[in-house]
């Protein structure tokens, strides 16, 4: 019942095309014979009903491609794997990427950082009690970096470039942060661009070379919350897609990527369409 009312439209177009496919050759024969072929009309439609859904998921899976859930994007000209997915980051093995502002604020106050962006939730999450341990693993991973010094009323006062990227594990869970949008200082708005999406992302890979040690690395779809890029989703995927292809070339940065897209994003991305236009 979920796919039917999810892709209603989908399906009543191939039953449609499944009564039109059918009754051509019945009429065919039909003209060319100068016989009837009788069939009750309850069957007709049965028929078109069973041979439309078969068409539907034949359409979903191998042709258009709207109900596929992974894909790989394929390049000879490297050897890593690199998927795109609906699924949940937080499922994935291996290290797993946040965007997060600038200046690599830990405290999740709905002002310097929102409990509803990717960057709170981890903080919540895996370190909700000892977000000086983040900060600290944090900050020893960001020691050779060079940040500018701002006057802030509050939070941390050493803002980084886009795209520098730090480390923080705990447990079996590893994450790289990467600053993705610029903040405001004034308001602790943080704000981003297709420009620094593409930025952050590069950086956040010559970050995993060094350190992912061939494991497998997720990506999410940075760029379409608190982030305020204002790009529309499938459009986000090519531009992280673009970034993941460019740096990869300039050489390798672990045995596996994978973009991972939200499933409430399915109706709106034809994985699909990915595979067509990148492979």
């Amino acid at each position: 019942m979920k796919i039917i009312k999810a892709h209603w439209l989908p399906i009543v177009r191939s039953i449609l095309i499944a009564m039109g496919l059918l009754w051509l050759p019945i009429e065919a024969f039909e003209g060319l014979s100068n016989s009837d072929v009788n069939i009750p009309y309850g069957c007709f439609v049965a028929l078109s009903v069973v041979v439309g859904i078969g068409f539907y998921f034949l359409d979903g899976h191998y042709l258009t491609g709207f109900l596929k859930k992974r894909i790989e994007i394929k390049s000879h000209g490297f050897d890593t794997k690199i998927f795109i997915e609906f699924a949940d980051l937080f499922a994935q093995e291996g290290w797993k990427a946040v965007g997060v502002n600038d200046f690599f604020d830990s405290n999740v106050d709905e002002d310097l950082v929102s409990s509803k962006s990717l960057h709170g939730h981890v903080i919540k999450t895996y370190w909700p009690n000892e977000r000086q341990d983040w900060q600290k693993q944090i900050n020893a991973s960001l020691k050779n970096e060079r940040p500018t010094k701002e006057n802030r009323p509050k939070g941390n006062d050493r803002r980084f470039p886009i795209g520098t990227t730090g480390c923080a594990t705990v447990g079996n869970n590893k994450f790289l942060f990467v600053a993705l949008g610029r903040t405001d200082a004034s308001n602790n708005v943080t704000t981003a661009s297709a420009e620094t999406l593409i930025c952050a992302i590069r950086g956040m890979l010559t970050k995993a070379r060094a350190v992912c040690s061939y494991e497998p690395l997720s990506i999410p779809l940075m760029g379409s919350g608190l982030a305020r890029i204002g790009i529309k989703a499938s459009v986000l995927v090519d531009l992280i897609l673009a970034a993941v292809l460019e740096e990869t070339k300039q050489a390798k940065v672990t045995g596996r990527i994978t973009i991972i897209l939200p499933k409430d994003k399915e109706e709106e991305i034809n994985l699909q369409s990915y595979a067509r236009n990148w492979n």
